[in-house]
């Protein structure tokens, strides 16, 4: 949900699972009395992807673009600066900076491990990923273009100025981690260092500062595209500048609160709307790649910024039995799948616990066996004489014959994420679904 140093509200934030409809929520006579509300509401939501990802980059990149940064360590109860981590994969990850011409990126060969290398534009779009279905683990290189160069074979243009490559490597195990490193410190970037000026954006500021930040940025790392002129024409026809926002009139500063006022709540009505499919929330098919969906893009950068399009890996969330899609931890639940009917992927598949703080967060809690996940490559699962598996989730120890499928959860509130990495495409198609959360 998600990148590197991002902490996001949790109840989407796992979820990238929720359906909207495209474009706006509601008209501009409903907006208030200023007919400069609803372009300052449209401006906020096609503008939000792009002003957090300038906020990922002031905190992630480190002192200087065109660098790979590592993660070294799997995710534990520790982890308590990204919600909802993963205790799957290790990231890299890097901030290319394109002003000054095109990079070279290498990537070594994997010998069958999980790994992929996603590109994002500003605008939070996966406009590539490198993946083992295309590489088959082999090690490639590849150009990194400009958004003003023309590409020609073996070579990627981006989309905008600036992009985050963010690369997802498997851990098998904990003796495993020496050999994950090697895939990390494998990954380089030749080419040109790129600038040191970039700029920064404030998180907590007036409606008006906000919208002036992402004016600028449009104006200089994202700019719109051709597809996106109709929506565009929302704010522009309006005359509203980054300079009218930095020192606006009264009239201005209060369309501007109420128009993200009214984007913020379009965005948390995505979950209040969201629709369980036999106890699970499902992604939208455009997740990663949102085209024109405008609402859905700026939902997901706001709880789950980062998230792989539903090709290379779907994320499910159990809607839970209780408010805010939880559970109650006092009791015991299973999962039971029949033999032969376990998630479809090319990759892999787990499920992970998270304890759910009263702010929303989720995050991995302590517990006897140090266990937040279990998936296809959980060491010692037993299935029945009939080839079934059945996942034991429970505040208290089953007893010896069923520890090894027990995750462990905390007395209080839990919710369950189930991710799975280059899914087949009756998981994907929706012909595939899985199989409820039922209480023990």
């Amino acid at each position: 949900m998600k990148g590197l140093g991002i902490r996001r509200r949790s109840l989407l934030a796992s979820m990238l699972a929720v359906g909207m409809p495209a474009g706006c929520a509601s008209g501009p006579g409903r907006m208030g009395s200023s007919p400069l509300v609803a372009p300052c509401r449209d401006l906020f939501l096609f503008g939000l992807p792009v002003l957090e990802m300038a906020r990922a980059r002031d905190r992630t990149m480190g002192p200087r673009p065109n660098v790979f940064r590592h993660v070294r360590r799997l995710a534990s109860a520790s982890s308590r600066l990204v919600t909802t981590p993963n205790s799957d994969t290790l990231y890299s990850s890097a901030w290319i900076d394109l002003r000054d011409g095109a990079v070279e990126i290498s990537v070594p060969a994997t010998d069958g491990r999980y790994f992929s290398l996603a590109l994002l534009d500003m605008f939070s779009n996966n406009f590539h990923v490198f993946s083992g279905r295309a590489t088959v683990g082999q090690g490639h290189r590849f150009v990194l273009l400009p958004p003003d160069a023309t590409p020609r074979q073996g070579q990627v243009r981006a989309p905008s100025w600036w992009v985050w490559v963010q690369a997802r490597t498997l851990v098998l195990n904990d003796h495993d981690l020496a050999n994950a490193h090697a895939v990390q410190d494998g990954l380089r970037i030749a080419g040109p260092s790129g600038g040191s000026t970039r700029q920064a954006v404030g998180r907590e500021l007036p409606a008006h500062a906000q919208l002036a930040d992402i004016l600028r940025l449009l104006e200089t790392d994202a700019p719109p595209t051709p597809e996106d002129g109709v929506f565009v024409t929302s704010w522009t026809s309006s005359a509203l500048s980054s300079s009218a926002f930095t020192t606006p009139d009264p009239l201005l500063t209060r369309a501007a609160e109420e128009g993200v006022n009214a984007a913020r709540v379009a965005i948390e009505r995505v979950v209040d709307d969201a629709e369980a499919v036999g106890g699970w929330i499902y992604p939208r098919p455009s997740i990663g790649n949102f085209g024109a969906d405008y609402l859905y893009r700026a939902s997901i950068a706001t709880w789950g910024l980062g998230a792989l399009p539903a090709s290379e890996a779907m994320y499910m969330r159990a809607s839970g039995m209780q408010a805010n899609a939880t559970f109650d931890g006092s009791r015991s639940y299973r999962l039971l799948f029949p033999a032969g009917s376990a998630p479809p992927v090319e990759a892999f598949w787990s499920i992970s616990l998270y304890e759910a703080l009263p702010g929303g967060e989720l995050f991995f809690f302590d517990n006897p066996l140090q266990r937040f996940a279990i998936g296809d490559r959980t060491e010692g699962l037993r299935l029945s004489p009939g080839g079934a598996l059945e996942i034991i989730i429970a505040p208290d120890d089953p007893g010896e014959a069923m520890r090894p499928n027990w995750l462990p959860c905390p007395r209080g509130p839990f919710a369950l994420i189930m991710r799975a990495y280059r899914p087949a495409a009756a998981l994907v198609l929706g012909n595939y679904r899985l199989p409820p959360i039922e209480s023990a």
